[in-house]
């Protein structure tokens, strides 16, 4: 059987850890986001910010701004290209 001291330190290790889990989530969320066209979830290094949505990212590589674009933005679009 566990004496107090063991059973604080692990109440102790469980309250750190969660802690820890609380805020790592908020750090990884803000280092991801997801593509608007293809669904993909990326990292925001790998995606582009739309100037004219207020919170659209698009992936840099492939066709899904351009698709974005001519979606979303059709008057504009041949001009950004």
């Amino acid at each position: 059987m566990m004496d107090n001291d063991e059973l604080a330190k692990i109440r102790e290790e469980h309250e750190v850890l969660d802690t820890w889990r609380q805020y790592s989530r908020h750090v990884v969320a803000d280092l991801l986001e997801v593509c608007a066209i293809c669904g993909t979830v990326r990292e925001k290094e790998q995606l582009i910010k739309c100037r004219w949505c207020e919170d659209t990212y698009v992936c840099k590589a492939g066709t899904c701004s351009q698709q974005h674009q001519a979606e979303v933005h059709p008057a504009v679009a041949f001009w950004t290209w």
